[in-house]
């Protein structure tokens, strides 16, 4: 059943730094290559109209209209029963459809066996009943005033048509921020595209937020509709917006004043209309005084601005992530979790957090994967504190690093040490750019065991 205030959506990774969400109601949504698609998918495979979704009472149907075909499971299909979790194929794309859950069957709620641990008293009212973490708005889990206040912003801005620039380190929720932001105005049932700007090569990006024409480059084989033309009518939200290459700013910043692009390798001007959001964990005005960063798109991009607080910043907020991760473990996994004992609750409430709420999350389902017991210890953790330096890698400034930044060099070093120093996969497990993750490296001293050989 769908309750009427908790819409499902669709999703799909159209490459690999751009993604589209498009949130489904009442309005049927068409998918297809053709410009009149809700959700546009820029391939030849694709019809022009090839599927369409639809809502009858509290269920959503899929139709296929194509050729091609639509397939789920392998096969193909011609109508679909959408249920929560289902991912359905269109050409080369695989579409995923998600439906949030009042409640879940079957899965024991986590708990805390013993102790109260981390005050205030409201963040757990008994031992035996953790808090209930569903109804936080914006998927933003939290009570602290720091948290009140950020939701407050988002509801307000979000009524606005103006961009938005959020601020904040590696891992705090800034594109839960956006999400919410997306939800809360009247864009909210078009489509929210997401371009990671760190992820996508200098050569392709321009292709990426602006589209291309066939011919235009060595591999465009076909016309291809980018991010722009994708959010028509939406909200474009450009994360880690510090890493777009200084020669495409200019292009970025026509786009927002004139609400037009032109395709790479095109001469048609094309009108857009699209709401902008932005992310960065830089200093936007420090990369201005090293001039990599243009003052006039700052300023266009900053109409007004957002900080979203690391989790140090609210550590009364840590057992309610925790219940909150330890609930969807129960939910996706659709068995009982282990119990989280009071001395590990008081363990993570001290952590430091240098990766904020993505690296607290990556830890609870770490420790849930390699507990073989019925209860979550300490020691269950204790890879969060590896702080052993391996060969090769000096730290010479250690004793002039704050308890923060050695926190950080030691979240690092772990997660080079599991990745086997493949720093591609160390920077995408820790959510920041490649480029970031070579600044840290140097500002750490930190050096494969290679180097040294």
């Amino acid at each position: 059943m769908i309750p009427a205030d908790k819409p499902a959506k669709i999703s799909v990774s159209i490459s690999n730094g751009m993604s589209v969400e498009i949130r489904l109601g009442v309005k049927e949504v068409k998918i297809g290559r053709g410009r009149e698609a809700d959700l546009q998918l820029p391939d030849p495979s694709v019809s022009r109209l090839h599927a369409r979704i639809l809502r009858v009472g509290e269920q959503y149907f899929l139709a296929d209209t194509s050729k091609n075909g639509t397939f789920h499971a392998g096969k193909r299909v011609t109508q679909l029963l959408l249920e929560n979790g289902h991912a359905f194929r269109i050409g080369p794309y695989q579409i995923h459809f998600t439906c949030e859950e009042l409640s879940v069957s079957g899965a024991e709620p986590p708990t805390v066996s013993q102790g109260e641990p981390c005050r205030p008293q409201s963040i757990v009212k008994s031992p035996r009943t953790p808090p209930n973490t569903s109804s936080f708005p914006f998927g933003l889990v939290g009570k602290t005033p720091v948290i009140t206040k950020l939701v407050e912003n988002v509801r307000r801005v979000g009524a606005s048509d103006f961009p938005i620039l959020i601020e904040g380190e590696t891992g705090s929720g800034k594109e839960l921020v956006s999400r919410g932001i997306h939800e809360s105005s009247g864009r909210k049932d078009r489509p929210f595209v997401v371009v990671n700007c760190g992820a996508i090569s200098p050569e392709l990006i321009e292709s990426e937020l602006f589209g291309h024409e066939k011919g235009a480059f060595t591999g465009a084989t076909a016309q291809r509709r980018g991010a722009f033309e994708t959010a028509h009518g939406g909200t474009l939200f450009l994360d880690e917006i510090g890493e777009l290459p200084l020669p495409l700013q200019p292009k970025l910043l026509r786009a927002l004043e004139q609400k037009e692009i032109k395709r790479v390798g095109g001469n048609d001007t094309i009108l857009v209309d699209v709401r902008i959001l932005a992310a960065t964990n830089r200093s936007l005005r420090e990369e201005i005084s090293r001039k990599t960063f243009r003052d006039d798109l700052y300023f266009r991009i900053s109409t007004i601005t957002i900080t979203v607080p690391p989790l140090r910043e609210r550590r009364e907020d840590i057992l309610l992530l925790v219940h909150h991760f330890l609930a969807d473990i129960a939910a996706r996994t659709g068995r009982p979790v282990p119990k989280l004992t009071g001395p590990a609750a008081e363990f993570l409430c001290a952590h430091v957090w240098p990766g904020n709420v993505r690296e607290l999350r990556n830890a609870i389902q770490r420790a849930v994967v390699m507990n073989d017991g019925a209860e979550l210890q300490p020691g269950d953790f204790s890879f969060l504190l590896e702080s052993e330096t391996p060969p090769g890698c000096e730290d010479p400034a250690g004793a002039a690093l704050s308890r923060w930044e050695q926190s950080e060099r030691n979240n690092i070093l772990a997660e080079l040490s599991r990745q086997k120093w493949n720093k591609t996969r160390t920077a995408k497990e820790l959510g920041i750019a490649k480029s970031t993750m070579f600044e840290k490296l140097k500002k750490y001293g930190i050096r494969s065991p290679e180097s040294d050989r």
